[in-house]
């Protein structure tokens, strides 16, 4: 089951957890923190910006979407703003010219099942956006490399990389 974000406590605290032990958000003031601030801006920009799938109640991946402007996308891929900045700097709007792959995160056991590529789609797809929106990410990892080439594959558009 795939679902959009209106989640309990519990399983927010669980996908913090989770996701903290991997991405390190706490000791990096540059990146997006993992918690309610970021999850209320999320949502206020589009319920479709955090999509995860459950088994037995409990979060086994998830991805995240930050629905925003080419320019802000300009100076995010330039370095000159931060990951965090530009979520705080992205307004709401009706429709969205550009889409930030932000994180994907699937438990390990539960990895090479299809379900990141599955619920990156799902949220373009449930994002409003322009018809040539423009798709950017970050990748952290080969395997996030290798996602975001196998989307561009699967969507048949162009995704802009952010160097480490």
């Amino acid at each position: 089951m795939f679902l959009l974000v209106n989640m309990d406590k519990r399983i927010l605290k669980k996908m913090n957890e989770l996701a903290e032990r991997f991405f390190g958000t706490n000791e990096d003031p540059d990146q997006i923190p993992i918690g309610n601030g970021s999850l209320e801006k999320l949502q206020k920009l589009s319920p479709a910006a955090l999509t995860y799938k459950l088994e037995d109640s409990n979060p086994i991946s998830w991805v995240v979407i930050v629905p925003t402007s080419s320019d802000l996308a300009d100076k995010f891929l330039n370095g000159k703003i931060t990951e965090k900045l530009l979520l705080d700097l992205s307004e709401p709007r009706k429709s969205y010219d550009a889409l930030y792959l932000c994180a994907v995160f699937t438990v390990p056991e539960h990895r090479n099942k299809g379900y990141a590529l599955e619920m990156l789609k799902r949220g373009i797809e449930n994002i409003p956006h322009a018809e040539k929106v423009r798709l950017f990410a970050w990748p952290y990892s080969p395997e996030g490399n290798f996602l975001i080439k196998k989307l561009e594959k699967e969507l048949n558009l162009p995704i802009e990389l952010k160097s480490l």
